[in-house]
């Protein structure tokens, strides 16, 4: 798992380790040690991707990524050579799953 601006600083080598078949990158953790926290979308989060996709693609690895759940965001990482997209992680479908249900019980106004 790559989360901090030195492995992206050596993701070639990191690639190239035998019985790897992924290298996933955790977007959250890697913008707050890149000094960006929460900036999902910031140019340097951009190419520490080209990088990790880059080495991938030189090591015959597929690239994966974590903690991006924007979907228009999503798709730009993987049109970018994304192949492994963790969707979202238990907390945050667990949320979604509440705010939907809140929702349908202030919809059905009752008494």
């Amino acid at each position: 798992m790559l989360e901090t601006p030195e492995a992206i600083d050596h993701v070639d080598e990191i690639a190239a380790v035998p019985g790897y078949d992924v290298l996933l990158v955790g977007t959250n953790d890697l913008c707050m040690e890149m000094g960006i926290p929460g900036q999902l979308d910031h140019p340097r989060v951009g190419e520490a991707f080209e990088r990790i996709i880059a080495a991938c693609r030189a090591h015959g690895k597929h690239a994966g990524l974590g903690g991006v759940y924007d979907p228009p965001l999503m798709q730009r990482y993987l049109a970018m050579g994304f192949r492994l997209v963790l969707a979202g992680s238990d907390l945050s479908f667990m949320l979604s799953a509440a705010k939907e249900r809140a929702a349908a019980v202030r919809a059905m106004n009752v008494g």
